[in-house]
C-alpha cells in the first residue's frame, strides 16, 4: 500500500504560489520524500488564477495527477472561483479571510488573517501553517529557501504563519483524523 499525501496552494498570479511550493516541494525531497510538484495557471503572469501542488511519499508516486487533497490553502477569491471543486473535497482548507469573501467560508475551513499576518506574502505564511500541519518540518522548510534578496523577509513570514496556527494544531490534527480519508491517500 502506498501512502501519499498532498498539499496545494489556490491563488492570483502575483502571490508567489508557484514559488512557494517548489519551495515545499524542495523541503519535502531534502526529507527524504519523493515529490511530484505541479501547477497551473493562466497566461496572465498577474491577476490570473493559480494552483501549485505537491504529492509526496516515502515510496514512488505512481501518479501525482488528483482531483483533492490532504492540505490546501485558499489566497485569493481567484483561485476558489476557478479550482472551488477541488477545495471541496480536501480534508484541511485553510483560508485568507482576508480576502476570501465571508459568504464563501464554511465553518470547518481554518480562517487565517495571512494577509494582514504577511502582506505580499501571503504564500510564505501558509507555507508556516502547512509546517505548523505537520506537513514539512519548519527546519527543512526555512532551509529550503533559495538565496535572494526576499529570503529574510520570506522566512519571517513562514514563522509568522507557523506561530498563527500552532494553537489550533491539536484540533486540527484530531478533525484530520476523524475526516474521511483522501480518495488518492491511500492506494492498494
Amino acid at each position: 500500500m502506498v501512502r501519499e499525501s498532498s498539499a496545494a496552494l489556490l491563488g492570483m498570479g502575483g502571490q508567489g504560489v508557484v514559488y512557494a511550493v517548489t519551495t515545499l516541494a524542495n523541503a519535502l525531497f531534502k526529507s527524504g520524500y519523493y515529490v511530484s510538484q505541479l501547477q497551473s495557471y493562466g497566461a496572465e503572469v498577474r491577476g490570473g488564477s493559480v494552483l501549485a501542488y505537491v504529492v509526496f511519499s516515502k515510496e514512488p508516486i505512481e501518479n501525482p495527477f488528483i482531483d483533492s487533497f490532504n492540505y490546501i490553502a485558499v489566497l485569493h477569491p481567484a483561485g476558489l472561483k476557478r479550482w472551488g471543486r477541488l477545495v471541496e473535497g480536501s480534508k484541511v482548507v485553510i483560508v485568507n479571510e482576508d480576502l476570501i469573501p465571508k459568504e464563501l467560508i464554511k465553518d470547518s475551513w481554518i480562517k487565517i488573517p495571512l494577509t494582514k499576518l504577511a502582506p505580499t506574502r501571503e504564500s510564505m505564511a501558509a507555507l508556516g501553517c502547512l509546517a505548523a500541519l505537520g506537513v514539512v518540518d519548519l527546519s527543512n522548510l526555512i532551509n529550503a529557501l533559495p538565496y535572494s534578496k526576499f529570503k529574510e523577509d520570506n522566512e519571517k513570514a513562514i514563522r509568522k504563519g507557523y506561530e498563527v496556527i500552532k494553537p489550533q494544531n491539536k484540533q486540527v490534527i484530531r478533525n484530520l483524523r476523524d475526516s474521511r480519508p483522501n480518495k488518492y491517500s491511500e492506494q492498494q
